[in-house]
């Protein structure tokens, strides 16, 4: 059997939406077991595909990793352990065979196809929690270091692209969901209507993306899908996180919430810390919104003041909610032969069907109105809210009469009898 060829374009990435319905997929019966036997021909040169199993699985350097699942380990051994992995190993899991990993370009970091104790892929989980949407797969498969892009526009989000067997059956072209349904004169050389997606039953196509044998997957660390939420969240404010560490930081900081309390200052010193990483975690999630090389048009308002208008692709794809009166930071680097510069303004209108701009109006005067090019926007995080809730606590555990007495024992969880009310009914 020839080699399967593989097409990529090189044309830049464009914008897209992410489309996470493209999970599920059409029936694949009658191209993958074609395409598996293509895409095995392609690795000819490392032996049939039992001797490349075999070889890879003894490549394997997970050390202890496997008692780690039969046996009681301390964490120390098993850091230790952690460390030799190569820098391609899955951040979650460990496993580190370069034909069942991929790199997210966004992080630059490495995930495997295998959905160990989750529903999903690694892969796949990542890409959703993170709202990433492009992959490139390992230097050493049989497909090289491709970026999974679409051949004809160069479009990189893999939630929207499929792959098309050619007529001749020596060929897979990666093409995205408008690319494979428009006409073109192209079209001689597949069938649009074969298109299928690369992401069936929540992982990559084993042709493209292996999934890791049930060795490797038992030898792999054992990570829950709690612990993986947890570790995408630590990730927002600590890049340089391991599952281990961002286990080690939850059980130091955070108090178990009981059923019963004390008295309010247990209350307090339970909820008091909650309450401090909530507000965190919402404030590095607003700070990671900040967009950069916005174009922006200025105009000036009947009160004198400017006003910036301008679009924002993560508000037009859905990633991030702004009201009326929300502050934004608009900020210029300083290229163009000019000082950097930094204003604060509020939202005072959104996008409609007469216009896709955001206007903010600015509350300083100096804006570069001569410049309307490169700049970055950032969401002012208030911390309103968060102050109020350890108001009210402290409140709750120094002042007796802050709430009445049924109140009290109730957020205590204590057991007390109904409080009647006595009044009387209006008469109608």
């Amino acid at each position: 059997m020839d080699s399967q060829d593989f097409y990529v374009g090189d044309a830049s990435n464009t914008q897209s939406c992410y489309e996470y319905s493209d999970f599920g997929g059409e029936s694949q019966s009658q191209l993958l077991d074609p395409l598996s036997q293509n895409a095995a021909a392609i690795s000819t040169d490392l032996g049939d595909t039992e001797s490349v199993e075999e070889l890879q699985f003894s490549q394997l350097s997970l050390g202890d990793a496997h008692s780690q699942v039969y046996s009681s380990e301390s964490e120390s051994d098993q850091d230790e352990d952690a460390g030799k992995q190569p820098d391609h190993a899955c951040a979650y899991c460990g496993i580190h065979n370069e034909n069942s990993v991929a790199k997210c370009l966004s992080c630059k970091r490495w995930f495997c196809n295998s959905t160990g104790n989750s529903s999903s892929a690694h892969i796949i989980w990542h890409l959703v929690s993170a709202h990433h949407k492009e992959v490139q797969l390992h230097p050493d498969s049989p497909l090289g270091d491709q970026t999974l892009e679409c051949y004809n526009c160069g479009v990189r989000n893999v939630f929207s692209l499929g792959f098309i067997p050619a007529k001749s059956d020596t060929v897979v072209v990666i093409l995205c969901r408008p690319c494979a349904s428009a006409p073109s004169s192209k079209d001689a050389l597949w069938d649009p209507s074969q298109w299928q997606t690369l992401i069936h039953d929540r992982k990559f196509v084993s042709w493209l993306i292996k999934v890791p044998s049930t060795k490797e997957q038992i030898a792999a660390r054992a990570v829950s899908a709690q612990q993986i939420r947890h570790l995408e969240d630590v990730w927002t404010g600590n890049s340089s996180a391991t599952l281990g560490s961002a286990d080690a930081e939850e059980a130091a900081d955070v108090q178990k919430v009981l059923l019963r309390y004390e008295d309010a200052y247990q209350y307090q010193n339970v909820f008091g810390p909650l309450v401090k990483i909530e507000a965190e975690y919402d404030r590095r999630a607003k700070e990671a919104q900040t967009e950069d090389g916005i174009a922006v048009r200025w105009d000036t308002g009947l009160n004198r003041r400017k006003l910036a208008y301008f679009q924002l692709p993560k508000y037009e794809l859905g990633e991030v909610r702004i009201a009326i009166g929300d502050e934004l930071r608009l900020s210029y680097s300083g290229a163009l032969f000019r000082e950097p510069w930094k204003g604060t303004g509020y939202v005072i209108k959104l996008p409609n069907s007469n216009s896709d701009e955001i206007c903010v109006e600015m509350t300083t005067m100096d804006a570069p109105t001569e410049i309307t090019q490169d700049f970055s926007v950032d969401f002012v995080w208030k911390s309103t809210s968060f102050d109020r809730m350890q108001s009210a606590m402290k409140k709750f555990a120094v002042m007796e009469n802050s709430v009445s007495e049924y109140i009290y024992h109730k957020l205590l969880g204590h057991n007390i009898e109904l409080a009647e009310l006595n009044f009387r009914m209006p008469r109608v």
